[in-house]
This record gives C-alpha cells, sequence and structure tokens, in this order.
C-alpha cells in the first residue's frame, strides 16, 4: 500500500513506467519548496504517470528552526511538535489513497522514515519492530551515504557521518515522545484535525483488510 523511497527525482522514463506498471498511482513528495524547484519530479507534469502531491513535512520557512536543533533524535521530535498539521495532511492523503502510493524525502530516512513509523505505529506494529524496520535503512543507503560523505566539505564530514545513520533510539524516542504527550499516533492525528473515520480507513489499508462496503 505505501512504498517508501528516497528521491525519485533522477528516474528516467523506464523507471517511470516500471512505478507505473507495479501499480503505484499516487507519488506524495514530502520534500520542501525549495527542493522541489531544484529537483523537480518526473512526475509533477499534468497528466503523466501517477499523480503527484508535493506535501512538505517541513516548509522553507521552519528548515531554519530545524538547523538550530542539536540532533537527529531532537529534529524528529520538533518535527512532531511543530508539523502537526502538515502530517496530518499526508496522512490523509494516504487514507485516501486508491492502490499503492510512493512516499519519499530527499534521503528517505528522516522525514520518510518518520512518516512511515508513524504509519507501522498506526497499522499497530510493536515499536521494538518499527525502530528495527528503521534502524535497517542504513543498510541499504550504504553507498549513498559514501557518496555524500566523499562530496562533503572536509569540515562537514564528521557532523554529516554522524547525522548519516538511523539508531532505532532516535525513532524510539520521537513514538515515545509522540505516546507521552498526545497518548498514541492515532490521538495525535486526531488532534491535528484529522476524523477518527478517516483515521480507521488508514488502519483498514494499512492491515489489507478491505473497508466495509
Amino acid at each position: 500500500m505505501v512504498i517508501r523511497s528516497d528521491n525519485i527525482s533522477s528516474l528516467n522514463t523506464t523507471g517511470v513506467q516500471a512505478m507505473w506498471e507495479y501499480g503505484v498511482n499516487t507519488v506524495i513528495d514530502l520534500r520542501s519548496e525549495s527542493e522541489v524547484a531544484k529537483f523537480p519530479s518526473p512526475f509533477a507534469a499534468p497528466d503523466y504517470g501517477p499523480r503527484y502531491l508535493n506535501l512538505p513535512v517541513i516548509d522553507d520557512a521552519f528548515a531554519s528552526k530545524m538547523g538550530d536543533s542539536l540532533g537527529m533524535g531532537e529534529r524528529y521530535r520538533l518535527m512532531v511538535d511543530h508539523r502537526q498539521e502538515a502530517l496530518a495532511k499526508i496522512f490523509g492523503a494516504i487514507a485516501r489513497l486508491d492502490g499503492p502510493g510512493v512516499v519519499h524525502c530527499y534521503a528517505g530516512k528522516d522525514r520518510t522514515g518518520l512518516v512511515a513509523a508513524m504509519l507501522l505505529s498506526v497499522a499497530g506494529a510493536d515499536q521494538n519492530a518499527i525502530a528495527a524496520d528503521y534502524a535497517e535503512t542504513d543498510v541499504h543507503l550504504a553507498q549513498r551515504y559514501a557518496e555524500w560523505l566523499a562530496a562533503a566539505p572536509p569540515e562537514r564530514v564528521e557532523s554529516m557521518r554522524d547525522e548519516l545513520r538511523c539508531p532505532p533510539e532516535w525513532m524510539l524516542g520521537a513514538l515515545n515522545h509522540i505516546q507521552q504527550r498526545w497518548g498514541g499516533v492515532d490521538s495525535y492525528l486526531e488532534a491535528a484535525g484529522m476524523e477518527p473515520a478517516e483515521i480507521a480507513r488508514l488502519q483498514t489499508k494499512l492491515a489489507g483488510v478491505p473497508s466495509p462496503a
């Protein structure tokens, strides 16, 4: 139902066609306005493949505040605390999916990772399993990490090396924060404006059970 990805802006025509043939009919781009302008999505053109939605987790105005935070774990909590309305829009769009959808940002590890973890929580997955799924991101992005570090300015290498990882405690910290402050992801989304029926529809989709007629 939901495919988590890194940036798909560089997909060529063959890659776009492969996604279409797989059954993907919606692309939800979590990147900011400036990121989208710099690296346009091949799906943004009208009448070209899957439907395209740009729903930023972090807009350009909030990005500067994120840069002042102490570390990635804190940034996740900042996203949760200050981007509740944005996250509700993303989850509402996923609840309305008709078939598989791709959700992506740039690296696919932080913004997309948070959304994926929250989706798994809504689906009823165990927190430790969610954290393990998040940690596995390091395996899949190892080559990209090496490329980014090789291209980084020398003074940024060490800080980037710390950011380019996915320790389970970062995601567990975000989920525990949601649990302590809102009582869980479901309550968080309802507080953000999602209707209970919409959250229930999302749970049904994620569980793979057909919705009642």
